[in-house]
């Protein structure tokens, strides 16, 4: 939903600086990447299933490459986070408090899942922030412009 606030022609599109260097669509990216290489994995660690992750393989700006189809993206996230959903219920409530290894330390379960979601909501505030400022600060850094040619 988020993605669908930013204008089509800007989705692609580095926003004006103070909002960040990534679009809206590397945004996406990002969190595909991070739930598919990171927070899927390790809900997974939960079950048996031993973490993945080598760091020489985790390339996220390789990926990225020139971009992505952001439709396909889009799809691609919620079927991973219906995946996670789906094994997160599976799970007893104390399983949701054991401690495991992780890329973040030793943490529960219950950590995961809530980092999963601030990760989300960080880059949900992000593409939003792009949505609803760009306008206004390009209109601003255009009048700083205005202002310094003056002098």
């Amino acid at each position: 939903w988020a993605v669908e606030q930013v204008p089509a022609e800007r989705r692609f599109i580095a926003p004006p600086a103070p909002l960040g260097e990534w679009s809206a669509a590397r945004h996406v990216f990002h969190m595909l990447y991070y739930e598919q290489k990171i927070a899927l994995p390790s809900v997974r660690q939960w079950l048996g299933e031993p973490l993945k992750l080598i760091e020489e393989e985790y390339d996220e700006d390789a990926a990225w490459g020139d971009g992505q189809d952001l439709e396909i993206m889009l799809a691609q996230f919620q079927e991973v986070r219906a995946t996670q959903i789906a094994l997160i219920l599976k799970f007893k409530e104390a399983l949701l408090e054991e401690k495991r290894e992780t890329v973040w330390g030793d943490v529960s379960l219950r950590w995961v899942v809530s980092k999963t979601f601030q990760h989300t909501a960080e880059h949900l505030h992000d593409v939003l922030s792009i949505a609803l400022f760009w306008d206004m600060i390009a209109r601003h850094l255009q009048q700083g412009e205005k202002e310094n040619q003056k002098f």
